[in-house]
């Protein structure tokens, strides 16, 4: 297409010629070859790499996959630019919520000044901005700021009394910021399926985004009144693989999966991989009563499990595995996050799985 028709040789005239006449007889006879290429579809059979029964079953998959592309980038994109506004509000919250505590830090020692002020109130003089005192314990000098219109004991019934309100603030402040790193954690974790799953390949893909969806509005976190759930997403799979033993590895794509992967499909003789402390996808390797796996097909699996997670475009990732039996899921839990004990720790390195699965 690049080419004027100034540069084409006699020979390039003739097999365009050639190629218009086998255009003509098709035509003419309605003796269409329809399929898929590498790049698109095709009804004429040039490039054919799958073909397809008819014309009308080629154009109908064609034109549905377009519109599945369409819907997925309008809703990736969506939930992507609220997960990030709403992740950027969530740390903000957090910090300063850290900061407060940071504050109430200094409570104990408010106390300390004070019980040295009671202690020494003796080397109190009238007017004194500050006075230095020895530590208790250590010896070390102690500068107290005075108020100069207070005495002694004056100053350390202050110096309590800041010392109470330091204390009830780190008391309310406490479960503000865990609730509030429980919501980051939570927003991570949809992040990371999100950016396992960038662009549209199949179906699933589309199903995999609509449950999501389906999760923040059931959180709260989007307003759909009348939203009914995308049908896309019944019976969606999980990502599956096959170690290079034989034994079946099985991923979620979001937390709805994950949960559905680790408390109704694991059962008690398969293994449970997650990335340490980094939002990921919950990893089954699926295993026959009494098979052990080798060292080689856990580091394949934490390798997955470490490319699945997000921190896949670092060298190495932290990976924890053990038995479903032991991943718990408390009370009024956020979907997908959950606690585990008996972990064993590998390194996975998502660089290898990304070039085995290409």
């Amino acid at each position: 297409p690049s080419q004027s028709t100034d540069s084409l040789s006699a020979a390039d005239w003739t097999r365009l010629f050639q190629r218009w006449q086998d255009w003509l007889r098709l035509l003419d006879k309605s003796a269409f070859v329809p399929g898929w290429t590498a790049n698109g579809y095709t009804v004429i059979g040039f490039g054919l790499t799958e073909p397809v029964d008819t014309v009308q079953e080629l154009l109908a998959t064609y034109y549905r996959e377009t519109e599945r592309r369409q819907q997925f980038e309008r809703l990736h994109n969506q939930l992507s630019q609220k997960v990030k506004g709403l992740l950027k509000k969530q740390r903000q919250k957090a910090a300063t919520f850290a900061a407060r505590l940071d504050q109430s830090d200094q409570a104990d020692r408010q106390r300390q000044q004070a019980d040295l002020l009671m202690a020494y109130q003796h080397q109190w003089q009238p007017g004194l901005k500050q006075i230095t005192l020895a530590d208790f314990t250590t010896e070390e000098p102690v500068t107290i700021p005075l108020n100069p219109e207070k005495n002694a004991v004056q100053n350390a019934q202050a110096l309590y009394k800041q010392h109470q309100k330091l204390k009830r603030a780190r008391l309310a402040v406490e479960p503000l910021l865990r609730a509030v790193q429980e919501e980051v954690d939570y927003l991570e974790q949809v992040e990371a399926a999100l950016l396992q799953t960038p662009a549209y390949e199949t179906a699933a893909d589309l199903g995999a985004i609509g449950q999501i969806r389906d999760e923040l509005i059931q959180q709260g976190y989007l307003p759909n009144p009348d939203h009914r759930p995308s049908r896309e997403a019944e019976d969606l799979p999980f990502h599956r693989f096959v170690s290079p033993q034989g034994h079946e590895i099985w991923i979620g794509r979001n937390n709805r999966q994950n949960d559905q992967l680790t408390f109704r499909t694991a059962t008690d003789y398969d293994l449970w991989f997650h990335s340490q402390e980094i939002p990921g996808s919950h990893v089954l390797l699926r295993l026959d009563p009494g098979a052990v796996p080798s060292d080689e097909e856990l580091q394949y699996v934490a390798d997955l499990a470490a490319y699945f997670s997000r921190a896949r475009q670092s060298d190495q990732v932290p990976v924890v595995y053990t038995e479903p039996k032991h991943v718990y899921k408390p009370n009024r839990t956020l979907p997908g996050m959950v606690i585990y004990k008996h972990e064993r720790v590998l390194w996975g390195q998502p660089q290898q799985a990304k070039a085995r699965l290409g």
